[in-house]
């Protein structure tokens, strides 16, 4: 039981740092996408306004775009517009009046990329291509001077796939785009290439699960170290609780056992009367439950090691139903074991506690089982475990919607679906519970179920390998 409470001790607190961890990383990069997205949808603003220039309006007509600009046909567009500097004299290029234009207008340009969130330098090294639409949905100019990878004929491409998705923004294999009307006859789109940003994603993520993963690994340790002191006083408690039930076992045997004899002796001098019948019939009962805590006691001690050997299912079965065969007669009950296995069903457990197990099931079946009923066993197998399933009638489906909707309580302690009724056959609510520790001790496991009138009982026990029934 210490060992169990410490498992889960560990458990639960590790659970509580791996969700901890998974909520940081998870916020962390929701975050760094979400800023990554917005300010790339600023940038694609900020383009579509300066009309495809990061550093701001050229100022030039459409017909004096850079000799980087391409028509439809892919040609290039005129030369670098010349005109004579009134200062000097000499001519200067296109690139020489966009200097002089930022030098003019810096300030503002500046101040709308602030305003988006950006630098200059964000603005430059972006990496995108623009092409103009006209009304009828035509290309009418494209520009693929700020990005290597596309020629002017796949960005005519990837324009027509994009216009016809439909949307006004989005993204498209690997770029974010974004459409705007520039005027009453003229579009533009603008897509940005986002697969280093993408990259960098990933690259965010791997590296915060990494960390997470060196972290929660880290803090294994300490809490493994600490478990065992933080369960310390609830382990006493129970440690406590289990000597306190076990001294009361060995306590009470010895006046159970004189109050027993006593009744027999009184029986022979003034013969058997309903008095001496109760009498017995409840120290009997007081018995059944102190075997019955003791064994709980035992059971739950996680340092048991029980013995365990290979042995035949089979004949145990039926070496246990003759404990019970004569008060079964008196019920007019039939009993039965099918053995789908012909005998060979051999399993790995110790050999007493599961006849005790036994035990349990079939005293339940002959008390609850209404005359007349029958009790069946049946024993099969799977690759690597045997099954054993008693099943017996119920007489009027004693709480079995109850039952239905929850077959496992009936293993809990104390637990009754008809406290008076039990009482009268005997019962006291701790059988079943102590056929579950048992089964568990032995690396097995029992389930409960009902329908068709029967109420069944599957007890899973681990199968014995061949080198071991040799």
């Amino acid at each position: 039981m210490v060992k169990t409470l410490q498992r889960k001790f560990i458990v639960a607190s590790m659970l509580a740092v791996t969700i901890l961890l998974a909520t940081l990383v998870g916020a962390i990069n929701i975050l760094y996408c979400y800023s990554v997205r917005t300010r790339e949808n600023n940038m694609l603003e900020m383009l579509c306004e300066t009309d495809g220039q990061p550093d701001g309006p050229r100022g030039f007509s459409d017909t004096e775009r850079r000799a980087d600009m391409q028509d439809p046909d892919g040609a290039q567009g005129g030369e670098e517009a010349q005109e004579e500097d009134p200062a000097s004299g000499t001519e200067r290029t296109g690139t020489q009046q966009d200097r002089q234009f930022i030098q003019r207008d810096g300030h503002n340009e500046m101040d709308r990329l602030i305003r988006r969130g950006l630098s200059m330098d964000d603005a430059l090294s972006a990496r995108f291509f623009a092409v103009w639409f006209d009304e009828n949905k035509e290309i009418v100019q494209k520009d693929t001077s700020r990005i290597y990878a596309v020629t002017a004929e796949e960005a005519s491409v990837l324009a027509r796939d994009i216009l016809f998705l439909g949307k006004s923004s989005g993204v498209y294999q690997d770029f974010r785009y974004m459409i705007r009307e520039k005027d009453s006859s003229r579009e533009i789109l603008v897509a940005m290439d986002i697969s280093r940003d993408r990259e960098d994603m990933i690259r965010i993520l791997g590296i915060s699960a990494l960390i997470a993963a060196v972290c929660w690994i880290a803090m294994l340790l300490p809490v493994h170290a600490l478990a065992k002191r933080a369960i310390a006083p609830t382990a006493m408690s129970i440690e406590r609780q289990k000597q306190f039930v076990t001294n009361a076992g060995h306590e009470l045997k010895t006046p159970l056992a004189i109050i027993q004899a006593n009744t027999e002796a009184l029986e022979l001098y003034t013969g058997e009367s309903k008095w001496t019948r109760n009498i017995r019939a409840q120290t009997v009962r007081l018995s059944g439950l102190m075997q019955n805590l003791l064994t709980l006691s035992r059971m739950d001690e996680d340092s048991l090691n029980l013995e365990k050997k290979a042995f035949a299912l089979y004949p145990l079965a039926g070496e246990v139903w003759e404990n019970f065969a004569e008060p079964a007669a008196g019920r007019n009950l039939s009993f039965r074991i099918i053995d789908e296995e012909k005998e060979e069903a051999r399993v790995l457990a110790n050999r007493e506690s599961i006849a005790q197990l036994l035990s349990i099931l079939y005293d339940n079946a002959v008390k609850y089982t209404p005359r007349g009923g029958e009790i069946e066993v049946r024993i099969c197998s799977a690759a690597d475990s045997v099954r054993l399933i008693q099943s017996n009638t119920v007489s009027g489906m004693e709480g079995a919607k109850e039952i239905a909707e929850d077959p496992n309580r009936l293993f809990e302690r104390f637990y009754r679906t008809d406290s008076d009724r039990s009482r009268k056959k005997g019962g006291y609510g701790i059988g079943l519970s102590a056929a579950r520790a048992i089964a568990a001790a032995n690396s097995g496991a029992i389930s409960a179920g009902i329908g068709d009138g029967r109420i069944l009982f599957t007890v899973t026990l681990k199968k014995a390998a061949r080198e071991q029934t040799s």
